[in-house]
């Protein structure tokens, strides 16, 4: 049984969707009730662009060393020129910055009406691990998450963060509804 005086530290994830806003709104009330710290964490799931590939210095395959693919004439996969490549990736980076951002600003808006103070940071990797990863290496006692109503297919191809957190967490996990 979980005493909940003994909640010092309460972590909730957020990502911006409505579920995790209810996560946040509950986690904000119960960490006023026990005068408890509170975290908020978002965890950016890393991109082709972002997955520890040093982009600047992996050569490319030139068109020689290219792989066929069926159809007329067996026409070769041609990788896409360096310089596309930093474009690209330069152009995704500078979404995701500004992606983080605002979810930062709408997290702090959020805990400024309720006029709570509050951790917020972000992280990178797979949500469900990242989560329980900065709530283990800060101390929560707590994790709270929103929960988001998947189709049968995607739940089962893909499982919820929710239910990961709540299978790899050591602490309690209470999902918001």
């Amino acid at each position: 049984m979980i005493e909940l005086n003994s909640l010092k530290h309460v972590v909730v994830a957020f990502d911006g969707t409505d579920d995790s806003k209810e996560a946040l709104e509950l986690g904000i009330r119960m960490s006023k009730k026990m005068d408890s710290n509170l975290s908020v964490i978002y965890i950016h799931k890393e991109n082709l662009f972002t997955e520890g590939v040093d982009q600047a210095s992996t050569p490319l395959l030139s068109p020689v060393h290219s792989y066929p693919v069926g159809g007329v004439g067996n026409i070769p996969v041609v990788p896409i020129p360096k310089e596309h490549s930093s474009d690209r990736e330069t152009v995704v980076n500078k979404k995701n910055s500004q992606h983080i951002m605002a979810l930062e600003n709408e997290a702090k808006q959020i805990l400024d009406r309720h006029h709570v103070q509050a951790d917020v940071a972000v992280s990178y990797g797979e949500p469900s691990e990242g989560i329980v990863t900065y709530a283990k290496e800060n101390n929560g006692d707590l994790i709270v998450v929103g929960s988001r109503d998947m189709s049968g297919l995607k739940k089962l191809i893909f499982g919820s963060v929710s239910e990961k957190v709540s299978q790899r967490a050591s602490i309690p996990v209470l999902i918001a509804k």
